[in-house]
């Protein structure tokens, strides 16, 4: 069973003890007691407020309209923590997320090929997550993923689980509040920089690179909106057959049932062990399905929603073109480290959009759209006899040196760049524009009448 790294009662208790810390230290963001912050904007001797004075104030007292640099680091620290820990459970990123989705759609279509109208997008990534466990004559048991128990209820070899969605999502820990305590969290951080654009007030960096993990882990969300949380026990699928009935004599790598669908390509399977550095565990068939796994040709609206939040997260950064740095150095850095982030993601959708439209044959599909619909036809037939008979690389295979020798150059040189932007965000802190210290006037954007 894939054991996610948060647990509902962590989450809980991390957002309690978030929302406590801030509102105890946003009390006391200026190290001056509350009589002398209240001196500025009255128009008295501040000796007046001593504890021995009977002076009082009657009415309502207004915030004091600044920030101070605790509660910029507090906004942006805490909207990264909670949204990565409680939407995305400390798992992986979008990349992963649309992959995901894109199985799960998959599996969803071929159940309901075989016939299986109530098989679900939950049930699809509970089964991905290795939710069921099959037990067979003469093996050990092992997890299955959603194609592979596809495969086995079609050929009358396990019968099709009777769990409904609402059982599934049950086990899920996530719950209702600590989805709406990281949506307000989050909400509250978009509308503050918005704001603070519309009234012309500076933007930190460190809120800019906030909003860039906000904003591509609400998409994130999205794409997992159907999947359970930290689910921990796995429903058990018993069969009379043998191993032996099922796959024959074909041979595996990760469980009997490769031959249907790999657990992978997975970075912990195939990229550690290539650099000499295997963590999955040697045993064999696997007891848990690797939750590193690569994206599997996300299509249609997952890779729409993936080019778009990618050039989204890195395009917010470019944003800060015009920042009033500290230095022109660190302007500089800035730019050159964001334009590479941008430039590497952009470059990244045009080959791999060119090379899936070739592998899939899209492009000749258009050109046969216009000019020969008989000839699209007889096209997409071909196409779909290719995908099926294609042999597969072996998982042992994967990376090849090539692919390897290619990849890695543009990784660290996205990793240097990016950790440029982090380090920028708090060295900024030391010096940075008045106004970004500036409340946002929320009472500006109430229509007066």
């Amino acid at each position: 069973m894939q054991n996610m790294d948060s647990s509902f009662r962590a989450q809980r208790t991390f957002l309690i003890a978030a929302v406590f810390v801030g509102f105890c230290f946003g009390q006391t963001t200026n190290p001056s007691p509350p009589n002398k912050r209240l001196a500025p904007f009255l128009d008295f001797d501040p000796r007046l407020l001593t504890d021995n004075s009977t002076f009082r104030i009657q009415g309502w007292v207004e915030q004091p309209p600044y920030r101070g640099t605790f509660d910029i680091l507090w906004t942006s620290l805490v909207s990264i923590g909670i949204s990565t820990y409680t939407m995305l459970c400390l798992n992986f990123p979008l990349t992963y997320a649309a992959g995901q989705w894109s199985r799960a759609k998959q599996s969803v279509k071929a159940f309901k090929d075989s016939g299986c109208d109530d098989w679900h997008l939950r049930h699809a990534f509970f089964a991905d997550m290795g939710g069921f466990v099959l037990h067979v004559r003469g093996a050990d048991p092992f997890p299955l993923n959603a194609l592979q128990l596809s495969w086995l209820v079609r050929r009358g070899y396990v019968e099709y689980p009777k769990i409904t969605r609402q059982e599934v999502w049950d086990k899920s820990k996530q719950d209702t509040f600590t989805k709406v305590v990281t949506a307000f969290q989050v909400g509250y951080l978009i509308v503050q920089c918005i704001a603070r654009a519309i009234q012309g007030l500076a933007i930190t960096t460190l809120e800019l690179n906030a909003l860039s993990i906000v904003v591509c882990s609400l998409m994130t969300s999205y794409a997992w909106l159907h999947k359970p949380a930290d689910v921990q026990t796995p429903i058990h699928i018993h069969s009379s057959y043998s191993l032996e009935d099922m796959i024959g004599n074909r041979s595996w790598d990760l469980t009997p049932l490769d031959f249907v669908d790999e657990n992978g390509p997975g970075y912990s399977v195939n990229v550690q062990p290539f650099m000499k550095m295997p963590v999955i565990a040697p045993e064999r068939p696997i007891q848990r399905i690797p939750n590193d796994r690569f994206p599997t040709n996300p299509y249609g609206a997952q890779e729409y929603l993936l080019c778009l939040a990618t050039l989204i997260f890195t395009g917010i950064h470019v944003a800060g073109w015009n920042f009033d740095f500290p230095t022109n150095i660190e302007r500089l850095l800035w730019r050159i480290s964001s334009l590479l982030l941008f430039g590497i993601t952009v470059a990244f959708w045009f080959f791999e959009i060119i090379a899936s439209w070739v592998r899939l044959g899209r492009w000749k599909a258009i050109y046969l759209y216009v000019f020969d619909r008989e000839g699209l036809r007889k096209h997409n037939r071909r196409m779909l006899q290719r995908q099926q008979t294609l042999v597969k690389r072996s998982m042992t295979e994967l990376p090849l040196l090539w692919e390897f020798a290619t990849i890695t150059p543009l990784a660290i040189v996205y990793g240097v760049a990016r950790l440029y932007l982090i380090v920028e965000s708090f060295a900024e802190l030391r010096n940075i524009h008045g106004s970004a210290y500036v409340n946002v006037e929320w009472i500006n954007f109430v229509p007066h009448v």
